[in-house]
């Protein structure tokens, strides 16, 4: 192993963040070719891509620890980066862990190498996820920032009606729920289209992140998030957006309300 003469280990913390071009998965290689895993964590994905911006592939592993030995839930998530060329190894850490994490790859910052994504669903009734985004170019360990979530509010009127609005566009997409008067006639939401208390609506985090390929070849984020009405498994829409990375931070291009169908 090259591990003796190793330049350096990068320990980058994160505080606080598929795909077209990901990356495939490799069998994993021989041990004496690369750095052994912690021996605490498994290896989730292995993957060999440019990430160094040197032109020539890197291995790239996803490692999880679980939660207990019988647990789908991994509590803590790593990534080792290991430049066979350098000579060098980069670890990235999540702020939480997740079920099911997922791993790909493309060139957001349009720098021309390509970033680490992650993906790592909580398990909630949400269906949200944390998403993670991570830089090598030339060897500097980055921790890139992510999209935050829309501020979106919203009350329902009498008339099964209810105002959605987007703070960061200034936008008000007006919902007819007559569709569902039924259910909220019987559960005393309203009487007779009269609205019976004052309800507000229950927007979630990202449940999707979803990067997309461009043609000048970077990666957009399309995101997706659920709107819940008088109670979480109440489902009336969700609020779409999209991202491009500029001036070192993402910008929204666009954001819309769609009505869930019942």
């Amino acid at each position: 192993m090259w591990t003796s003469n190793l330049l350096g280990i990068v320990t980058s913390m994160i505080v606080g963040l598929g795909v077209n071009g990901a990356g495939a998965d490799v069998p994993p290689p021989a041990a004496s070719q690369i750095t052994p895993a912690p021996a605490v964590y498994e290896e989730l994905k292995i993957a060999r891509q440019d990430v160094t911006g040197d032109g020539r592939p890197d291995l790239v592993t996803l490692l999880g620890k679980r939660f207990a030995a019988d647990s789908p839930y991994y509590d803590k998530l790593k990534v080792m980066v290991q430049d066979p060329v350098a000579r060098k190894v980069s670890f990235f850490h999540t702020t939480y862990g997740g079920y099911q994490p997922e791993m790909s790859f493309c060139d957001f910052t349009g720098n021309k190498t390509k970033q680490i994504w992650i993906q790592a669903p909580t398990g909630g009734s949400g269906g949200t996820s944390d998403f993670y985004l991570f830089s090598d170019k030339d060897n500097n360990p980055a921790v890139l920032p992510v999209p935050q979530p829309l501020t979106i509010t919203g009350a329902y009127q009498d008339g099964y009606k209810v105002p959605i609005t987007i703070k960061e566009t200034n936008q008000t997409t007006v919902l007819d729920l007559s569709d569902r008067k039924d259910i909220y006639e019987e559960n005393g939401v309203y009487k007779n289209g009269k609205l019976v208390q004052p309800t507000e609506v229950m927007p979630n985090t990202f449940s999707v992140l979803k990067p997309v390929e461009v043609r000048d070849g970077t990666c957009e984020l399309l995101g997706e998030q659920r709107v819940s009405g008088v109670a979480n498994a109440d489902t009336i829409a969700y609020v779409q957006s999209r991202w491009k990375w500029e001036n070192n931070g993402w910008k929204l291009l666009s954001a819309q309300v769609k009505k869930a169908e019942r």
